[in-house]
Order: C-alpha cells, then sequence, then structure tokens
C-alpha cells in the first residue's frame, strides 16, 4: 500500500465518524416554550375555575361563568393548534419501535402528533363537557372534582411531555 494511502486512510476513518456522530434520530416534536408558557397560563386558569365552582353550581348563574369558559376553551383550542403545528419526525427508529411494539402485541405509537397535543384536545373535551353539563343543569361539588381529576390526569401528562422537551 503507497504511503500517502495509509496517511489517508485515519482521516478517511475520522471524517466518517464525525459524519456519523452529527446524525441524530429526533424522536419528539421541537421544544416551543411559547406552547410551555401557554399550557401553564391554561392550567392556571383551569384549577382558578375549578376551585371558583368546588361547592358546585347551579344554572341560574352559569352566566357568571360563560366568559371564563369561554376565554379558558378558546385559550385551550388555540394551545392544541400551538402543539399541532410542529412537526412529529418519522424515521427508522420510530418504525422500529413501532415494530418492536406490534411484535408484542401492543398498539403502534401514534406519530401523527405530540402526546401533548392529544393530551389537550382531551382536557378541551373535558371543560366542554363541564361548560354544557353546567349550562343545562349546574354541576354538584362531586361533579366539579370528577371534571378536575379528568382535567388534571391530561394536564399533567402535556406538561410532563413539554418540560421534558426542555431539557
Amino acid at each position: 500500500m503507497p504511503k500517502k494511502a495509509l496517511y489517508l486512510q485515519p482521516l478517511i476513518w475520522t471524517f466518517i465518524v464525525l459524519l456519523f456522530m452529527g446524525c441524530i434520530a429526533h424522536l419528539a416534536p421541537p421544544y416551543d416554550q411559547a406552547v410551555l408558557d401557554e399550557l401553564n397560563w391554561v392550567n392556571y386558569a383551569s384549577m382558578e375555575l375549578f376551585a371558583a365552582m368546588s361547592g358546585g353550581t347551579s344554572p341560574d348563574s352559569f352566566t357568571d361563568r360563560e366568559d371564563k369558559y369561554n376565554s379558558l376553551i378558546g385559550h385551550l383550542y388555540a394551545l392544541e393548534i400551538q402543539a399541532k403545528a410542529r412537526p412529529v419526525p418519522k424515521n427508522v427508529a420510530t418504525q422500529q419501535i413501532n415494530k418492536l411494539l406490534s411484535d408484542r402485541g401492543v398498539g403502534n405509537l401514534d406519530t401523527s402528533e405530540s402526546p401533548s397535543a392529544f393530551a389537550i384536545s382531551k382536557v378541551t373535551e373535558t371543560v366542554l363537557k363541564m361548560k354544557d353539563t353546567d349550562k343545562k343543569q349546574g354541576v354538584t361539588a362531586v361533579e366539579v372534582q370528577a371534571f378536575k381529576n379528568q382535567v388534571c390526569i391530561y394536564m399533567d401528562q402535556a406538561l410532563t411531555y413539554e418540560n421534558f422537551l426542555k431539557r
């Protein structure tokens, strides 16, 4: 082997290693501080609404709460759009994970949207259901607690995921 080739070989291998070190398999959408900030605001506003309603409500006083419901629901819709607008990466790693899950009889990862977008949509559904129930018949203290628990479960999932992306 010529001497020149011996000097180039380590250089070529170094180049190849550096090239592959730059390749990262992204499994999650990019972090967006605006989504986390809005999610924190929505969490605060929803807990404030639940606190105000904790003793139960009657349909007669629904108009006192309607603006708060509408504001919260509007923010949730906007937040859901923001969260869904981030591209979710599709790559070989995700495909391999789905193949492993499928081989084990477990459902595939839904890569059409981020987990936080799904959780936000569930919070929206819950708040809409609570608003409709409150408007029609009012809600008891037990129903308020049930709605709150449902929102807390999904809000926790969304906040945990978005804070994880921040890392």
